[in-house]
């Protein structure tokens, strides 16, 4: 069966939002497969189509023959001139998307979500070997919300919301929301609440290049593995702070409902 991915990326500036110029400068979908490519050998089935309207990305994997650690594939979010968008301290953005990990059959694990670039990778989104949703890597805050949470086939809503601080190296640092949706158990939206930032900049860092997207990581594959994996409904969007303060308050208050 052959993975369908599917990308929307909505772009919405809205008046009196915070700075977010690298959100309205998505225009396309920067291909990164192989990023990782340990299994050389592997059959990778991989495409892409940037829409204003809905975009799409899709890979399957399969027949891995021998290697080593993992392969790992990326779709970055692009601009105009298909360059991957560079997200600096000031950008605040709130990115959506729904991912279902359909087969990850003979594979010790699949790392899949959200991803980051910035000083290593960084993933917000499912581990396939505990079924923890977890946020690791990179830049971005850690943040676990436990094991046990995911398996494959649900079909998983994650969303996070990126609030700029008072400026690099002043004042109160950036803070990074996380949530999930696990539609298929019925979960609804648990929040992480904002976590904050501890680089040095409070933040992340605007003399470097920081690139968000979406993709997977596929470790310690069987030669005979499969590896099938949906995501759809991305949005990047730039809402306004009094939507961002509802957006903590819901989400805080299902975090708290959860536990």
């Amino acid at each position: 069966m052959r993975i369908k991915a599917a990308i929307g990326i909505g772009l919405l500036a809205c008046a009196g939002s915070v700075a977010g110029a690298s959100v309205t400068d998505i225009a396309s979908i920067v291909d990164n497969t192989r990023l990782f490519n340990d299994f050389a050998g592997s059959n990778l089935v991989y495409s892409s189509n940037y829409d204003a309207a809905g975009s799409t990305v899709s890979f399957r994997e399969d027949n891995y023959g021998t290697g080593g650690f993992a392969n790992r594939h990326s779709a970055w979010l692009g601009d105009a001139a298909n360059n991957k968008v560079d997200f600096d301290y000031g950008d605040g953005w709130d990115m959506q998307m729904t991912m279902q990990i359909n087969e990850a059959s003979n594979v010790d694990n699949v790392e899949a979500g959200f991803q980051a670039d910035l000083f290593g990778f960084g993933l917000f989104g499912a581990l396939t070997w505990n079924g923890e949703i977890a946020a690791f890597g990179s830049v971005l805050p850690f943040h676990s919300f436990g094991a046990g949470l995911y398996n494959i086939g649900d079909e998983l809503g994650l969303r996070m919301v990126h609030r700029p601080g008072d400026g690099e190296n002043v004042g109160a640092p950036s803070t990074m929301e996380y949530m999930y949706n696990n539609m298929t158990t019925g979960s609804g939206w648990v929040s992480s609440g904002e976590i904050d930032f501890t680089t040095t900049e409070g933040g992340i860092p605007s003399f470097f290049d920081m690139f968000t997207g979406v993709g997977a990581q596929i470790n310690l594959p069987s030669s005979d593995a499969v590896v099938d994996i949906n995501f759809g409904n991305i949005t990047a969007s730039v809402p306004s702070p009094a939507s961002l303060a509802l957006l903590s308050l819901a989400g805080l208050s299902a975090s708290r409902r959860r536990r």
